[in-house]
């Protein structure tokens, strides 16, 4: 449960931060919810695998999230373990 929590609370979590961009963001709001740098920066390499690194950045609210959001941050944390 508390990885379930991690994965979906980061990717809303990221937005709050004051990094300037939205890969430092993720991997900011995911070490803030326990993971470690090695685990973030791989969980991030996942997601930008999946999502590429245009969308990502156009991404400006949790409203603008793509509908599978939380399941694909969630399977690329998974990957990292």
């Amino acid at each position: 449960m508390k990885l379930k929590q991690l994965f979906s609370l980061a990717g809303c979590v990221l937005l709050t931060a004051c990094s300037s961009t939205f890969e430092s963001e993720f991997k900011e709001g995911c070490r803030n919810f326990g993971g470690n740098r090695s685990f973030c920066s791989c969980s991030y390499n996942n997601v930008e695998k999946h999502y590429g690194e245009d969308r990502l950045k156009q991404i400006k609210a949790p409203s603008q999230f793509p509908e599978d959001w939380t399941d694909q941050v969630q399977h690329a944390g998974l990957a990292c373990m």
